[in-house]
């Protein structure tokens, strides 16, 4: 029930019981001047309107086309506020509000209620008067899918029934002795079915039932079954001589005493108000019209059923809300720094300064060149090994990352430790040397230490000419000197970032002093 009452549905069935009153006047007003100007026929078309309104769906626009609602005005605030008044107002608003008795639902529901009573009291009606109708009828005849019955129920032809079709006649009244009477009683009873007057009748009854109140749509509505009478006369009349029209004209006087049938359409239609005759026998003057009227009295009408959705209710579509975004989730914490091992203790020499340097152009797996330098470095015990330096082409795309520093101050450090091995090995000769004095001069001692024209320090015995040459001084030299090239060359490569070489020419130096130290 709360989504019957909502406030798009009873704005709609507001909007529908208003503008289909508005229609049922409005061609109350226009019925009889455009029946003279455009024919009966014309004037019945006009119920279509309020009818089509009735089933006119709600519009709904896009929210775009919605109007947008002026922004409130702020409140104005006096400079002063009585402490008193503040307080009834806070205490007010504190208080619980009283919900409103909702006296729009209760009449919508009577409303409703009462219009749904009048469609089950007329089909009541209808289905009696069916039952009344063919109790005792007899079959007479048959026109395609309609049937002719005789029964003393009636008084005058009378048409009804949508899916079985039946035209109720009087006794005996297929044995009439006026033939041309009969058939043209006849023809209007199959005008009636053919032209769906039955099935407009139905239709009539839901904005009956939706007007159940107002007496405007129950003068509509005779007025509508005396419109419909003599649209089927004009029908039954199009393209026939007058002197048939006046024939015809004594047959609808005949039947004027006529029973009222609900929701059947007899040859006679005894309404109130108005007397049906006399209007219809006015009616067939008026139908002779040319052919410019008619398409004129068309043109007019489809006007009017095209302008009906001006009248329909507008609603707009709701703007989607959108979906909360889901919480940014929290950034996990940066693993810690690696630590950086402490470097090893310098060396004290440095290996022998490599050859001329052997280079390649490459390219990586990314499509970046690089320089590859190759040197072949000789230790002084005579095993070779290579040393590499690769130096990307394209500097602006090289970067060197925190684990390549790293790699690359191990590679310094080893070097370092490499430089120490060479001093281990030069005091293990030494030692060597001395050993083989000792053994050679039984228990000699070295008495002296020089350095002869290959600037070695020569240790001399007592009792033998032997002499073991260690060439320390010559080493320092060359180690001294490898690292001075070494370090040169790191101070021009802009290769290398900045931080990295400063810290490798911070360790060079330092070597070089302890080595210079020791020289």
């Amino acid at each position: 029930m709360s989504a019957l009452f909502s406030s798009e549905n009873s704005q709609w069935l507001l909007d529908t019981l208003v503008w289909t009153g508005v229609l049922i006047a409005l061609v109350l007003v226009l019925r009889r001047p455009i029946s003279r100007m455009f024919g009966a026929q014309a004037a019945y078309a006009l119920w279509l309107l309020p009818i089509l309104r009735l089933i006119l769906p709600p519009i709904t626009l896009p929210a775009v086309f919605a109007p947008t609602e002026a922004p409130a005005a702020l409140p104005v605030h006096t400079s002063t506020a009585s402490e008193h008044s503040a307080f009834i107002i806070e205490r007010a608003a504190a208080a619980p509000t009283p919900v409103p008795f909702d006296w729009a639902g209760v009449i919508i529901s009577v409303w409703l209620a009462m219009g749904a009573v009048f469609l089950v009291w007329r089909v009541v009606q209808y289905r009696q008067m069916r039952t009344m109708l063919l109790e005792e009828a007899v079959p007479v005849g048959e026109e395609g899918n309609i049937r002719f019955v005789e029964t003393p129920e009636v008084a005058a032809p009378v048409a009804f029934g949508l899916r079985d079709r039946v035209v109720a006649l009087p006794p005996r009244f297929m044995h009439l002795g006026d033939r041309k009477a009969r058939d043209l009683a006849i023809a209007h009873e199959l005008a009636h079915h053919r032209g769906g007057d039955i099935l407009a009748n139905f239709a009539a009854q839901l904005l009956l039932a939706l007007h159940w109140f107002n007496p405007i749509a129950w003068v509509g509505w005779r007025a509508m079954r005396r419109d419909q009478e003599a649209a089927c006369d004009a029908r039954v009349m199009a393209g026939r001589p007058a002197q048939e029209r006046a024939d015809y004209g004594q047959v609808i006087a005949s039947f004027a005493a006529g029973p009222h049938l609900a929701l059947a359409a007899p040859m006679a239609c005894p309404v109130l108000g108005e007397k049906s005759i006399i209007h219809r026998l006015r009616s067939l003057n008026m139908n002779n019209l040319s052919r410019r009227r008619r398409i004129s009295s068309r043109i007019l009408l489809c006007g009017a059923a095209l302008a009906l959705p001006l009248t329909a209710s507008i609603s707009y579509a709701e703007v989607p809300t959108p979906a909360a975004a889901p919480a940014v989730p929290t950034a996990p914490a940066a693993p810690a720094a690696p630590m950086v091992p402490p470097a090893p203790p310098a060396p004290a020499v440095a290996p022998v300064a490599p050859q001329d340097a052997d280079v390649v152009i490459e390219t990586d797996e990314d499509g970046n060149e690089r320089r590859v330098s190759t040197w072949v470095i000789k230790d002084d015990d005579g095993k070779k090994r290579e040393v590499r330096k690769v130096i990307a082409i394209n500097k602006a795309e090289m970067e060197m990352s925190r684990e390549e520093m790293h790699e690359a101050m191990e590679a310094v450090h080893e070097a370092m430790e490499e430089v120490d091995m060479a001093r281990i090995q030069a005091e293990v000769q030494r030692e060597i040397a001395v050993l083989r004095m000792k053994d050679a001069g039984k228990e000699a001692a070295m008495v002296k230490v020089k350095c002869d024209s290959r600037g070695g320090s020569a240790f001399v015995g007592e009792d033998s000419e032997d002499v073991e040459i260690l060439c320390n001084s010559e080493i320092v030299g060359e180690a001294l000197a490898g690292i001075r090239e070494a370090r040169d060359e790191i101070a021009e490569d802009d290769s290398i970032p900045k931080d990295m070489r400063k810290e490798v020419l911070k360790a060079l130096d330092k070597k070089i002093k302890e080595l210079a130290a020791e020289g």
